[in-house]
């Protein structure tokens, strides 16, 4: 069978000097590649100056919340708290108007200090 590179010192060469071109294109290829990210980052920042005033415009004021009086104000809240639920910001532990939240929160407030006491030895 022939071989293109001959099995010596001379192939052994020849094999080292492919090697090493391909080895620099590759190291180069990717050289440039990291050097264009910055460009990219350049480049979208000229867009997003360019882009027109008007778009940012007709986009603020929908971004502006409407009171409607016909919605009570415990709907808004479960519907907040149930979509920050989803999305994983916060769990949901209990709802009820602020007025009435007294009363749950001296009974966690006592749940929470009887456990941290230590256990008592009915022995004693």
């Amino acid at each position: 069978m022939n071989s293109i590179v001959p099995d010596t010192l001379q192939g052994a060469l020849i094999l080292s000097l492919i090697d090493f071109v391909l080895s620099f294109l590759v190291i180069s290829f990717i050289g440039i590649l990291l050097a264009g990210f910055p460009l990219l980052n350049r480049m979208a920042a000229w867009l997003a100056a360019r882009r027109p005033v008007a778009l940012a415009v007709a986009v603020a004021p929908q971004a502006q919340p409407v009171e409607d009086p016909g919605i009570p104000e415990e709907d808004v809240a479960v519907i907040v708290a149930a979509i920050s639920a989803m999305v994983g910001e916060h769990r949901i532990l209990h709802i009820e108007p602020a007025k009435q939240g007294d009363g749950w929160l001296a009974a966690g407030r006592q749940a929470q200090h009887l456990s941290h006491q230590p256990p008592r030895n009915p022995k004693r």
